[in-house]
């Protein structure tokens, strides 16, 4: 009897460790997110990978202006003799002035402007990876309202089917007709469930694009991309404003500042020394100080020159065919955002037109005054206005994010740019205060081109 105790016993305590441990064992409940064009642009920018690597690329050219600046500061070598009785006595002090050589400087300011166009291609890579999720996003609602057209035809026939079958049990319609609207029954789920597989794989190119877990829950909140003013403006107007805030245009101004730069720092390069020194005399005192310098120069340095001139032009020529490009940009975009405008407009028309006959032709049939053919014409007719209303929808919504990234406006004006320096410590007094003292930026590279945490 007591063994048959102890062995409940031991029944209930295993029975109870194993439930606290499934309980225990149990994963927390998936979270959710409502993917807006707030959300998405804030944990885009910071999660996605591909600006992380932007980002390792502006702290690398942020490494290389230091290092430049410390190439200014003056060093010191210190040379030493030793006597007959083991002294250490100091011999000689040799001060190196790298400041005096033109190419050191021109080697700050080479990465001074390289840094910069590294910022604004951080900048750039910002913008226009929102832009293509800005897109998805705007693709995704389309196909989830389309999805959500295509069930309620499902719906629709399933009713008429339902309503064939009673008629076809009570011996009132043919059977072939009941097979006619099953058929189309069975397309129309096909089409939803195409409609599923194709927002699955939207769904999760968004979940790896935003580095979410697969325990989070993805929404997508219903939202039309608002106009710009550009719309209504002069074509060549929107072309002026657009490139005044073009970051590739600044990007191509400081690369041509860093390779005029650089074209200089290579032909002053013939000037490779510069010291002040002094040497100590028999009696212990140290000798007049003397300055001394080398130089090495030849004809080769104007081919350098020339060499620079090319690599300007070719800058220059790039910044000329941004011109263009932008302008045929605006052009092609605001022209087909007109048109979508159009289409959407006479898709809503189209549409409610083909309600009205849907709803009289599903009317007559039930009275038996026309026959099943004229309802499933009509109600197919009806799903395609209602498609084109929401291709149209989807196609105005993609070009308007195109047209706001090109006038950085909408959401993407909230998009901060890459502050590298603060206000007010440029010039000369600026530029030797951060050669002598790199901290004197109280704005870190972080701030200046960090994640953007802001929501609002």
């Amino acid at each position: 009897m007591n063994h048959s105790k102890m062995r409940n016993l031991a029944a209930i305590v295993i029975a109870t460790v194993i439930t606290a441990t499934s309980y225990a064992a149990k994963p927390s409940q998936p979270t959710s997110i409502t993917i807006n064009p707030r959300t998405l642009k804030t944990r885009l920018l910071e999660n996605n990978v591909d600006l992380a690597v932007q980002m390792n690329n502006v702290f690398k050219a942020k490494d290389s202006v230091d290092r430049a600046r410390r190439n200014l500061l003056p060093g010191i070598n210190l040379g030493a003799a030793i006597d007959s009785s083991a002294s250490f006595s100091l011999a000689s002090v040799t001060m190196l002035l790298p400041f005096l050589l033109p190419s050191k400087w021109l080697d700050l300011r080479e990465s001074q402007h390289v840094l910069n166009a590294q910022g604004e291609s951080y900048y750039i890579s910002q913008l226009n990876t929102y832009s293509s999720a800005y897109s998805l996003y705007s693709t995704i609602q389309g196909d989830i309202e389309l999805r959500s057209i295509l069930q309620f035809q499902y719906e629709n026939y399933k009713k008429i089917e339902d309503m064939i079958q009673m008629a076809v049990d009570a011996g009132m319609r043919e059977k072939s007709e009941l097979l006619q609207v099953q058929a189309q029954t069975q397309m129309s789920k096909i089409q939803v469930s195409q409609m599923d597989v194709l927002i699955l794989q939207e769904k999760a190119a968004i979940r790896e694009m935003l580095a979410l877990p697969l325990s989070t829950d993805i929404k997508i909140e219903s939202f039309h991309i608002g106009s710009s003013s550009a719309e209504k403006e002069p074509l060549q107007k929107t072309v002026d404003l657009s490139l005044s805030r073009s970051p590739e245009l600044r990007q191509l101004s400081s690369m041509l500042k860093a390779t005029e730069a650089g074209k200089w720092s290579a032909f002053w390069s013939f000037l490779t020394g510069a010291t002040y020194g002094a040497s100590r005399g028999p009696t212990g005192a140290f000798a007049d100080a003397e300055g001394s310098g080398s130089a090495t120069f030849n004809f080769g340095n104007f081919l350098i020159l020339k060499i620079g001139n090319r690599e300007l032009d070719a800058i220059r020529l790039q910044k000329k065919q941004i011109d263009f490009d932008q302008a045929k940009m605006v052009e092609t975009t605001v022209g087909s955002l007109r048109e979508s405008q159009m289409q959407l407009s006479l898709a809503r028309q189209a549409e409610e037109n083909l309600e009205a006959l849907y709803d009289a032709e599903l009317q007559k049939f039930q009275m038996g005054a026309t026959d099943l053919l004229h309802v499933l014409s009509a109600g197919n007719n009806l799903t395609a206005a209602y498609t084109n209303r929401v291709k149209a929808q989807t196609n105005l919504d993609t070009l308007r994010v195109g047209l706001h990234r090109m006038m950085i406006t909408d959401h993407f004006g909230l998009i901060q740019k890459c502050q590298i320096y603060k206000k007010g410590t440029g010039g000369l007094t600026g530029k030797l205060g951060r050669i002598f003292n790199p901290k004197k930026d109280s704005m870190s590279l972080d701030q200046a081109c960090g994640p953007q945490v802001s929501e609002n």
